[in-house]
């Protein structure tokens, strides 16, 4: 099952803006034979006999991003899959990802990104759901980290195109007078790093790089592994793709904001290499296991 936002629904994904494209979502996207290999196209290849797939037809179970949704839509996405979840075969989910955040990183001003009070009681109320479900308790819980959002800006800061289009895209905060005003010795290439001779633009756009690298990533991390460590959500994970950069290729130039085609395959390749599974996996082949979908049929290290 899939909780997120409009990457979460692959939005304009082949450059045609406002345009959904669910078969090529990084977790439960199920086109064959594109570039994108999801989680969801991962587990059916290895596993066709135990592994409940998503496909066109049954994508409006599993995949319940919403675009435009931030943290405070997580409980509402969350009872979705609850409900989900029990029209599966196995009437209970095996795997759960939550790619939430990037909405409540972008805003006007850095003042207006959400409080990180906001941002975790959104956070607590979604996973809440999640833990007191018998349909979601057990299963893997993938939280995504936000990644580096300012790679965007620096990846397409000198594209005429993406200039034009960034004045309707509601980040202001990283994309608002986006002329390089870094300072000398490739400063706009270190974002973690606020150098002396950085103009204001760029200060701005360093400290929305340090409010998700410094207050949202660390909530998402240190609140999941409470739900774990009190086994609420035993089988919940972090996978940190903070690191994660984007390049020219990766970002779709209809929008010159979501992922790519490219960018969605690469999402999948680098959160799949956070997963249990990246080192391998084997199937468990039994009565019981066929009817599980994406739970416990899957052994990882």
């Amino acid at each position: 099952f899939n909780i997120g936002d409009s990457i979460g629904e692959a939005e304009a994904a082949n450059g045609v803006v406002r345009s959904f494209h669910h078969d090529k979502v990084w977790s439960t996207g199920y086109a064959a034979g594109d570039e994108v290999n999801s989680f969801n196209e991962r587990f059916a290849s290895a596993c066709p006999t135990v592994f409940e797939e998503n496909s066109a037809t049954r994508d409006g179970l599993f995949n319940q991003a919403i675009t435009g949704s931030d943290m405070n839509d997580f409980a509402d996405q969350a009872r979705e899959v609850v409900d989900a979840a029990g029209q599966t075969i196995a009437q209970a989910a095996g795997m759960i990802t939550v790619y939430l955040g990037n909405n409540n990183a972008c805003a006007d001003t850095i003042a207006d990104m959400t409080s990180a009070a906001e941002f975790e009681a959104g956070y607590r109320a979604g996973l809440d759901i999640l833990a007191a479900a018998p349909e979601t308790k057990n299963a893997r819980i993938h939280i995504s980290a936000i990644p580096s959002l300012y790679w965007l800006w620096e990846s397409l800061h000198n594209d005429a195109q993406c200039l034009l289009v960034w004045k309707v895209i509601p980040c202001h905060n990283l994309l608002d007078t986006p002329v390089n005003d870094c300072g000398a010795g490739n400063s706009s290439l270190d974002p973690d790093t606020i150098h002396a001779d950085d103009g204001p633009n760029c200060i701005r756009r360093k400290q929305f790089q340090a409010m998700i690298r410094d207050v949202y990533n660390p909530i998402l991390r240190d609140v999941l592994q409470e739900y774990v460590d009190d086994q609420r959500l035993a089988n919940g994970y972090f996978s940190n793709v903070f690191g994660f950069r984007f390049h020219a290729d990766d970002i779709n130039h209809g929008d010159c904001f979501h992922p790519s085609i490219t960018g969605q395959a690469l999402l999948a390749d680098r959160e799949w290499a956070d997963s249990p599974w990246a080192e391998g996996f084997q199937c468990r082949e039994s009565k019981q296991m066929r009817a599980l979908p994406w739970l416990f049929l899957l052994q990882g290290r």
